[in-house]
């Protein structure tokens, strides 16, 4: 069971579990899985999550089982509220329903057998907001998070080959090119290739 209280901050943004019990959270990933910015970013094919019992599902099936498997996973992004509704004493729950969920970020490295050694981070964020800084903010904070608190201290960039708007972010973090490959979790298609600074240099000891 994913906490419902668990919160990352940002200056414009929490980073929360996306809690399968929650319709709202659930509605909100079928909105985002159904825009064409998102299905084309996937590849073109439209998503399966049509819903808010499908969402709610996935969720639990995935989002979840990887919190529990490693840590780490998918969270929402929520932009804060301009003038919190309420107290100083209430719960991040609290709180959170007033906020405005914006997007996705995640840390992933799948549940199988043949997953990478490494997570690789993603982002979506709903089209209406893009070009706003979200992404880069919300990926920034998780990684952050992710060496502090987790010791995950190696973190990929994987995206499809001439994603202008994904390389903008990962270079903005510091993400180091290395190269072009046709990677198993993208089913064999050829995906860019981006690595956090210290990285060893012979990715193979990440699975890749």
């Amino acid at each position: 069971m994913t906490d419902p209280n668990f919160h990352i901050t940002t200056p414009r943004l929490y980073l929360s579990h996306l809690i399968a019990t929650n319709d709202a959270h659930c509605d909100f990933i079928v909105n985002l899985y159904n825009t064409p910015e998102f299905i084309a970013s996937i590849g073109g094919t439209p998503t399966s999550i049509t819903t808010t019992a499908g969402a709610r599902k996935y969720i639990e099936t995935r989002f979840q089982a990887e919190h529990s498997k490693y840590g780490y996973g998918t969270y929402l992004v929520n932009l804060q509220p301009d003038s919190p509704a309420t107290s100083s004493n209430a719960s991040f729950s609290e709180v959170l329903k007033g906020c405005t969920p914006i997007g996705t970020v995640s840390l992933t490295r799948g549940l199988g057998d043949d997953a990478y050694k490494a997570p690789d981070v993603g982002f979506a964020i709903i089209p209406e907001l893009n070009g706003k800084g979200y992404a880069t903010e919300a990926t920034g904070a998780l990684i952050e998070y992710a060496r502090q608190d987790l010791g995950v201290d190696a973190v990929f960039g994987f995206f499809a080959k001439g994603n202008a708007r994904s390389r903008r972010v990962v270079e903005k973090l510091g993400f180091e090119d290395r190269g072009v490959r046709n990677l198993r979790c993208f089913g064999g298609a050829e995906s860019e290739v981006w690595a956090f600074p210290g990285m060893n240099e012979d990715l193979e000891v990440y699975g890749l």
